[in-house]
C-alpha cells in the first residue's frame, strides 16, 4: 500500500508541477505549426519558372494567414518560465520540424532567385518580410 501511495503522490506532484498553457496560446501554436505544414508544399512546388508562376496565386492566398499567425504570436505577452518550458516540451519539436522544412524551401528559392518568376518573387518577398518581423 505504501508503494502505491508513493507512486500516486509522485504522479500528482509531477502533474501539478507542469504549468497549464492557456488555451489561446496553445491554439496559436497549433495554428502556427499547421500553417507551416500547409506552406511548405506551396513553396516546394516551385521547381522552375513555369511551376513558380503557377503557384504564385497559392502563395498569395496563404499570406494573410501567415500575417495573422505571426501577429497572434507576437501578441503573446511574457510567459512564466514554467509555461515557456511546457510550450517547448509540447511543441518545440513539431515547430522546429515544420518550420525547418519551410526555411529549407525559402533558402532554396532564394538561391535560385524564384526561377525568375516575377509573380512568385513578389509573393515570396512578402512572405520573407512577414517572417522576419
Amino acid at each position: 500500500m505504501k508503494i502505491i501511495y508513493t507512486v500516486a503522490v509522485s504522479v500528482v506532484c509531477s502533474i501539478s508541477a507542469q504549468a497549464a498553457i492557456p488555451a489561446e496560446i496553445e491554439d496559436a501554436f497549433l495554428r502556427y505549426i499547421q500553417l507551416a505544414r500547409e506552406l511548405e508544399p506551396i513553396l516546394a512546388a516551385a521547381q522552375d519558372q513555369e511551376t513558380a508562376d503557377a503557384h504564385a496565386r497559392a502563395l498569395y492566398d496563404i499570406l494573410p494567414r501567415v500575417y495573422e499567425a505571426r501577429t497572434e504570436l507576437m501578441k503573446i505577452e511574457k510567459l512564466s518560465p514554467q509555461v515557456q518550458a511546457e510550450l517547448v516540451q509540447k511543441y518545440g519539436k513539431a515547430m522546429q520540424t515544420a518550420w525547418g522544412k519551410v526555411y529549407e524551401q525559402i533558402f532554396r528559392l532564394e538561391k535560385c532567385n524564384c526561377y525568375h518568376s516575377l509573380s512568385y518573387f513578389k509573393q515570396f518577398r512578402a512572405l520573407c518580410m512577414m517572417l522576419q518581423q
